[in-house]
């Protein structure tokens, strides 16, 4: 893929902490999406693909219709066809879309994507990932994150639970986020004296529900659910190791280098990231004993 120079206008409809990574100024997306291409006139719509916000809709409906060439990104296994449907449940696809691997490229074609609109193209921020890191000491980390705890001396468990709840997880996965948080604290609860230099960060989705987690995780004292502003790379970083289910946070650990664990129910036959190899998999009945291997 050649490199070019260009003019880039980035917008979303919400302010995140990775922007300062890239030394990006980001427009909050207002008002009409056709109505802002008319005023920028750009030569490229360039969409990521969230399934919970309908920017990157609007704006590939807009490019349509007013002839702009669109590309968008899929960064996942998961849902890909879903993150093209508008409210109606309409599929609006762009010129082309960008997936990750053959295997994205195949699960695409069999959610019934045209094939000649594919293009595998790997994952660029992956490739920046890879030489990315801190600005910060481990101690100003800590600082940062204005939790009432002293985290000197602890063994430091970054939990990233995914949004499983936004696509009916129970159904399709028989877990969420809600069941498996609930599952985690009772194990801590019942290996006390094993976790007592533990502390667990939990790292929410930017499309969480926190509401979903605040009260679960606040039934055990060294759980602390994370704010947004912190920086994900970061807690990557510091931490001595990395669980979730599915998350592409979880291939971000391992390139940084850190310990996976996922937690994910036994035998379970639509594993997202079971090609990958990504970290070791277990389910409640050894999750503690798999983490404290990487301790």
């Amino acid at each position: 893929m050649e490199e070019c120079e260009a003019d880039v206008l980035a917008i979303s409809d919400r302010s995140a902490p990775f922007y300062d990574d890239f030394n990006a100024k980001v427009q909050i997306a207002n008002g009409s999406a056709v109505a802002f291409l008319k005023a920028n006139r750009p030569d490229l719509v360039f969409t990521g693909t969230s399934y919970t916000s309908d920017l990157e809709q609007l704006y590939i409906s807009a490019a349509k219709e007013l002839g702009i060439l669109c590309y968008s990104f899929v960064d996942h296994w998961t849902s890909i066809s879903k993150r093209f449907l508008n409210k109606e449940g309409k599929m609006i696809l762009p010129n082309h879309i960008w997936v990750i691997d053959q295997r994205a490229k195949e699960m695409a074609i069999s959610e019934n994507i045209p094939t000649d609109k594919l293009v595998i193209s790997g994952n660029p921020y992956h490739q920046w990932l890879a030489k990315w890191s801190p600005k910060l000491s481990k101690q100003d980390f800590l600082k940062t994150l204005e939790i009432n705890s002293d985290l000197v001396g602890k063994n430091i468990i970054v939990y990233a639970p995914d949004p499983l709840s936004n696509v009916n997880g129970i159904d399709l996965y028989g877990f969420d986020e809600i069941t498996a948080t609930e599952m985690l604290i009772e194990e801590l609860f019942a290996n006390e004296r094993v976790v007592r230099k533990w502390v667990i960060l939990v790292k929410p989705h930017p499309n969480q529900d926190i509401e979903k987690l605040k009260d679960i995780v606040n039934r055990h004292p060294d759980v602390f659910l994370l704010n947004f502003g912190i920086s994900a790379n970061d807690a990557i970083y510091f931490a001595d190791v990395v669980v979730g289910f599915f998350s592409s946070f979880l291939i971000e650990a391992e390139i940084i280098g850190k310990s996976v664990v996922r937690f994910i129910p036994k035998n379970l036959s639509n594993d997202p990231l079971e090609e990958l190899n990504i970290g070791v998999k277990t389910d409640s009945s050894k999750l503690i004993q798999e983490i404290s291997k990487y301790l």
